[in-house]
């Protein structure tokens, strides 16, 4: 019985199951749950092939959790009665092992497969979930168990002794080109199309909690019900600005505007920032960021972008590899001046001036200087 896993890249034990972009190779795989990148691979897997006796589902995104607890669900509840072969268990103070364990050894009705799942796993105090484990490594047939952790301590023996048990199913948010992928697919289910440029104002706005970029793709479908291609106009009309989005990415799509000399776009983010709240002097930073980015980029030489991004004292290096691609918008003299003309904004803003008058002139200032690549 196969009881490890290859998952999105992640080894937990060399030779059985070896998952990349491209295709999966399976060595004596008794089980086959996870087969793609493709989550809907993924549910397929779980309501058609044998289950394995336990599953570690986690990562921060509740969507693509959901999406396994209901596959899960539909598969106990297609194969006997719902409130016999579905159990969901939910961690609190007064959650003992017997709850657990008394649900693993009932035996399913009518001959089909009974699932235990329990939610919020991260919450089962360290004793329980030792003593849990230790009873998982010593009895083997028992119903399927799946713990559903938003946030997995890897550094727990009890963890680390559960990951060798288990299958692992990882629901980490989506990043980069996965997530514009995904809703590509997503439309392409709804015969609509979109741009890449598009895609990423859409997700500017609604960052990568795929709970709410369904909710807003599925407004934008309506809103363009008898359009096959989705504009940038409709993502503007229709589309809502997550809390906290405004920071973590429309505040950089705005910098990477200015670093692109796109003017109308830079000031079109700038304004919504500010129309939701955001403050002047937390915008300010980035925008300094960008700026300081495309100085390291013009002037490294020949150290390497990722030896520069540590000098520079970024964690990783993606921000400087792409001001590397506008690096040629500007003069040495032009990033000098507008670190310059930063200083000064930021003097106006603490001394009252009017924030969108003052950014609106710093961007207008900083965009629309000649460009030259010396």
């Amino acid at each position: 019985m196969v009881r490890y896993l290859f998952i999105f890249g992640t080894a937990l034990s060399a030779g059985i199951i070896v998952l990349d972009r491209e295709r999966i190779h399976i060595v004596n795989a008794d089980y086959l749950i996870l087969g793609a990148n493709n989550m809907n691979e993924i549910i397929d897997r779980l309501q058609t092939q044998p289950l394995a006796p336990v599953y570690l589902i986690h990562g921060a995104d509740r969507y693509r959790q959901h999406e396994v607890y209901k596959a899960l669900y539909q598969r106990a509840i297609s194969e006997g009665l719902p409130d016999w072969n579905w159990i969901n268990i939910e961690v609190d103070k007064q959650l003992e092992l017997r709850n657990i364990i008394d649900e693993l050894k009932t035996a399913p009705w009518g001959g089909g497969t009974k699932i235990v799942a329990v939610t919020d796993a991260e919450q089962i105090p360290i004793n329980l979930l030792d003593k849990l484990v230790n009873w998982l490594e010593e009895n083997h047939k028992v119903n399927c168990l799946a713990l559903f952790f938003l946030k997995l301590d890897r550094r727990r023996r009890s963890i680390k002794k559960l990951m060798s048990l288990s299958f692992e199913i990882k629901c980490d948010n989506l990043q980069g080109e996965a997530l514009v992928r995904w809703v590509n697919d997503y439309l392409s289910l709804e015969n609509k199309k979109i741009s890449r440029t598009t895609v990423m104002e859409f997700l500017a706005r609604t960052g990568n909690d795929l709970n709410l970029v369904k909710n807003e793709l599925d407004k934008l479908v309506l809103y363009a019900l008898d359009k096959k291609t989705i504009s940038k106009s409709d993502v503007e009309a229709v589309t809502a600005i997550a809390p906290g989005q405004l920071e973590q990415g429309a505040v950089f799509n705005m910098a990477e505007a200015i670093a692109a000399k796109n003017t109308s776009l830079a000031l079109d983010i700038l304004h919504q920032l500010l129309d939701e709240q955001e403050p002047a002097l937390r915008i300010l930073p980035l925008i300094d960021r960008q700026l300081r980015l495309l100085l390291a980029a013009k002037s490294r030489g020949s150290l390497s972008i990722s030896n520069a991004a540590k000098v520079m004292g970024e964690s990783q290096d993606f921000a400087l590899k792409q001001a590397q691609k506008y690096q040629g918008n500007f003069t040495l003299d032009q990033l000098y001046q507008g670190l310059k003309a930063i200083i000064i904004t930021d003097s106006e803003l603490k001394f009252g001036a009017d924030p969108r008058q003052a950014l609106d002139h710093l961007i207008i200032r900083l965009c629309e200087q000649s460009c030259c690549a010396t």
